[in-house]
């Protein structure tokens, strides 16, 4: 299936979606207890697939490589929506081993050196969005822009947060 992947074949695709999916789905909602976020995790995870599939090297087997992928998607948007609060979440995070909690841990590090290293303007439009938020014309409103110009500086912060956690899950699983 992964060389049918490789070689862009829809049905190959399909049958590793069809095949994954429930358990991915699964994972991803015990991480977040939210329908819609795992889901989107989900949806993530095989866009991500689809989208690199004629440079992905898969060291690890193609369940282990979608399972890691779907562990540090669903702990990314467990960041954004304790960003989103403005307090720490009430209810603690369970981690099923040691691994788990180094691997969100890890994230949690690489996604405030993105905050970071991002610059002002988007960094301060992302965190109206995301992290206080507000509606891209209330941005507006605020910032003085237009929301087209909101909607642009949102597109650079995801896409770079998009290609920096791309990199780095693909780098994790090629080293195990």
């Amino acid at each position: 299936m992964v060389d049918g992947l490789i070689k862009s074949d829809p049905l190959s695709f399909k049958m590793i979606y069809k095949l994954y999916w429930k358990k991915l789905y699964h994972i991803a909602y015990n991480l977040l207890q939210s329908e819609q976020e795992a889901e989107d995790v989900v949806q993530d995870v095989f866009s991500s697939l689809w989208y690199r599939r004629e440079h992905i090297h898969i060291k690890v087997g193609l369940e282990n490589y979608l399972v890691r992928a779907t562990k540090y998607t669903a702990f990314f948007y467990l960041k954004i929506r304790s960003k989103n609060q403005t307090i720490e979440l009430k209810a603690p995070i369970s981690y099923n081993d040691v691994q788990s909690k180094v691997e969100y841990e890890e994230l949690e590090t690489l996604i405030s050196n993105l905050l970071d290293s991002l610059p002002s303007k988007t960094s301060r439009i992302f965190s109206l969005s995301r992290f206080e938020g507000l509606t891209y014309p209330q941005i507006a409103e605020e910032t003085g822009l237009s929301v087209k110009s909101v909607e642009y500086h949102i597109s650079v912060a995801l896409k770079k947060f998009s290609k920096e956690l791309v990199y780095t899950i693909s780098v994790f699983l090629f080293i195990f």
